[in-house]
């Protein structure tokens, strides 16, 4: 990692111990771009303004505005979310809260966490009566795609899932079998209103995180909700039943990696014991983390990402099994969206041609993705692939 990515990890740091991260003599432009990248900042305008160091600081008045305007934005988009709440409770429309939005109140100052989208969990018996409401509330529907219904309206945008988990993480375990189970783990706050035992919340975090690694990347935001769930909790979660999860889902490997780098980067400390993560490995998850931003999009190859997907732990670079596989995907991979294969494979090549009607306005990026499948670097995807099974992906 250079410099500006190092700062930002001590601001960070910063912010969840209290503790001043000290003056930075880089690149504050890059320091600026990283935090924007990692959607914190609010949160390096915070330091900003609460270590007098940094006064003189270049952008500093920018920053100092930037934290109170994210501030301002993100308590209105909880007020907003709180009337939406009742609103579907009125309803009758059981709900689950879950991801940033929970998390947000493990923060030192909830408001610095910001989200693109709030999340929450509904029965797919109420898919009806929640999309009435949403609309009835001047909602657009912007997706309609099972299992996650999007809709937005201003500042505002809602994700609206009937289940959480579309594909598995990795081939260790059934994670989409696991998580269907969620609403046995849903503890209520009102009448209609639930959240998530905080164990099994901290389960589906960290598989959260490995779905976006899987994809893409995960950057220093989702990490940081981590350490301020570890630091609110403590030794106050039931840590034996966890372990016992984590071992029948095959997940220590990749639990273990993220708090590693958890309790390293943020000072916090492991509820859990931790096998030793050797230095290479650790710099490498490291700088995959701060090299992506907050979803791993930044300065990142797709077709790279797709190839390492293809045989995960094959040494050779198969383009053209990648390349069939991305046209014309199995029906596992595509039944939870056209659900009508569930059970009924036979119908896959219906289902190829209504996707291609369904992305018709995609043709031209999917080509492009083509050709860059073809041109891409297949040493990059070997060390990519070298990454993941280090991680426990």
């Amino acid at each position: 990692m250079h410099d500006a990515e190092q700062y930002l990890l001590r601001v960070l740091r910063g912010f969840v111990l209290g503790e001043d991260p000290g003056a930075f003599s880089g690149d504050w432009q890059r320091l600026l771009e990283l935090s924007y990248m990692h959607s914190v900042t609010g949160i390096l305008g915070h330091s900003v303004m609460s270590w007098p160091h940094e006064d003189s600081a270049p952008f500093a008045q920018s920053m100092r505005r930037q934290c109170l305007q994210t501030m301002a934005l993100f308590s209105q988009r909880g007020e907003a979310m709180k009337k939406l709440t009742q609103a579907l409770s009125a309803e009758g429309i059981d709900h689950l809260l879950f991801k940033g939005y929970v998390v947000r109140d493990y923060y030192t100052i909830p408001e610095l966490r910001t989200f693109g989208d709030i999340d929450f969990l509904i029965r797919p018996e109420d898919r009806a009566k929640s999309d009435a409401l949403m609309k009835q509330w001047g909602f657009d529907p912007k997706e309609n795609w099972e299992p996650v219904f999007s809709y937005i309206r201003g500042a505002e945008f809602y994700e609206i899932h009937s289940h959480v988990l579309e594909t598995d993480i990795s081939e260790r375990a059934d994670y989409r079998e696991y998580f269907s189970h969620i609403w046995d783990y849903a503890e209520p706050q009102g009448a209609h209103t639930y959240v998530l035992r905080p164990e099994y919340h901290l389960l589906y975090l960290l598989t959260h995180i490995a779905k976006h690694i899987h994809s893409s990347g995960a950057g220093a935001r989702m990490y940081l909700d981590i350490a301020f769930f570890l630091r609110h909790f403590g030794a106050g979660l039931d840590w034996a039943w966890f372990r016992g999860e984590l071992e029948k889902l095959d997940f220590y490997d990749f639990t273990n990696m993220v708090f590693t780098f958890v309790c390293r980067a943020f000072g916090v400390e492991s509820p859990i014991p931790l096998r030793p993560v050797e230095k290479q490995t650790y710099q490498d998850f490291a700088d995959f983390t701060m090299s992506g931003g907050t979803f791993g999009r930044f300065g990142r190859d797709s077709a790279v990402i797709q190839l390492k997907n293809q045989d995960l732990h094959e040494e050779n670079v198969s383009k053209g099994k990648t390349l069939l596989r991305r046209f014309f995907p199995p029906a596992s991979q595509i039944e939870r969206r056209y659900t009508y294969l569930q059970g009924r494979h036979w119908l896959l090549p219906i289902a190829w041609v209504h996707r291609v009607i369904k992305n018709k306005d995609l043709i031209g990026r999917r080509v492009q993705e083509a050709q860059n499948i073809v041109t891409a670097d297949t040493e990059e995807v070997r060390k990519l692939r070298r990454i993941y099974q280090e991680i426990g992906l």
